[in-house]
């Protein structure tokens, strides 16, 4: 059974922000945090003490951590936005920008997928495994369920306009069998009167 849409909405809308909030931390959690409206957010937020520590004792400049953030918040911000396509795609798009949606969720989880080796070889290599890691494989896995839920969604598309493909070649078939039966018939009847 096909899902429905509105569960494609909830659900790629909670990886959404779930992965804008992945980026903001790794956006602005190394910087202290970000004040907005009077509220200090992503302050002190030891998720990237273990990245930071990893990548202090790998010996990296305080412009190569930067870099190396900046790039794992915008993978992130990356795949939400690949992710907000394909659930437009999915949830209110026609059937041809349906099949759209599966590029674009392969998309998100393989950015989510760059993420996670980025994380874990700084990781490894620094002696540092944190917990923004495992946020980060959460993401990824959340991001291939929904990858495999569009392909199986799109599969059972393209096997019930299948069935309905073969449906309508029965009643073709069934009508011209019927016609030609019909028309053999006529035939027969008048070649008789013609005959008499």
């Amino acid at each position: 059974m096909k899902p429905s849409r509105p569960f494609y909405a909830v659900m790629m809308t909670f990886w959404m922000v779930f992965l804008a909030m992945l980026a903001m931390v790794f956006t602005y959690a190394p910087q202290g945090g970000v004040s907005v409206a009077g509220l200090n957010l992503f302050a002190g937020a030891s998720l990237v003490d273990a990245q930071l520590t990893a990548m202090a004792a790998i010996g990296f400049s305080e412009m190569a951590e930067s870099v190396v953030f900046g790039l794992l918040g915008g993978l992130h911000f990356g795949a939400a936005g690949l992710l907000l396509f394909a659930m437009l795609f999915c949830v209110f798009g026609e059937e041809d920008e349906q099949r759209d949606a599966r590029p674009l969720s392969e998309g998100a989880a393989g950015c989510a997928a760059v993420s996670s080796a980025i994380t874990i070889v700084i990781g490894l290599a620094g002696g540092q495994i944190g917990e923004l890691l495992f946020l980060q494989l959460l993401a990824l896995a959340g991001l291939v369920l929904i990858a495999l839920a569009v392909i199986k969604a799109e599969s059972i598309e393209t096997s019930n306009k299948a069935d309905d493909v073969a449906q309508l070649d029965d009643v073709i078939a069934n009508h011209a069998a019927a016609n030609a039966a019909f028309s053999a018939r006529l035939a027969n009847l008048t070649r008789r009167e013609f005959q008499s």
